[in-house]
Formats: C-alpha cells, structure tokens, sequence
C-alpha cells in the first residue's frame, strides 16, 4: 500500500472518532442527568441521536444543564474565622 492511502484512511478514521465522541458523550450525559421534565430529556436524546453530530455539540453548548455554585454570604465567612478562632484558643 502506499503511504499516501494509509495516512488518508488514518486521517479518515481521526475526524471519525473526534465527530463520534462528543455524540455518546452527549447521549451518556443526558441518559444520567436529570432534567426537569422527562418530556425535555426526551427531546435532547432525539435531538443528539438524530443529529449526530450537530445535535451534540448543540446540546454541550446550550442544553447541558449548569451547576451553579453559591457563594458564601461575607457574614458567614466572619463567623467561620470567628469559630475556627476559638476552636484554636480552647
């Protein structure tokens, strides 16, 4: 074989796996999350199995539900060192 062919199956093979792995990442992720409704879960995996692999970039980009992380309130973190400050004099 030449080597011309071997590199063009190989690059073939490459952009094949980097187009399928953001899909069953994507069908993984919403089989496991929890979603508000099932109706919406539903929608997500037609949307990523239907449309690989458009539909999982578009779900990573605006389906995915986000954590969101609260911050402590200032007043909390004053008597937590206030705390931990009398934990270390006793």
């Amino acid at each position: 074989m030449d080597t011309g062919v071997v590199l063009r199956i190989l690059l073939l093979v490459g952009v094949f796996i980097l187009l399928f792995l953001p899909t069953v990442w994507a069908i993984r992720d919403i089989a496991y999350r929890s979603f508000p409704t099932f109706k919406a879960k539903a929608i997500w995996f037609a949307v990523v199995t239907l449309l690989p692999p458009i539909g999982a970039f578009v779900y990573i980009a605006v389906g995915r539900p986000r954590v969101i992380i609260e911050e402590e309130e200032p007043e909390d973190q004053e008597v937590d060192a206030e705390v931990e400050q009398d934990e270390r004099e006793d």
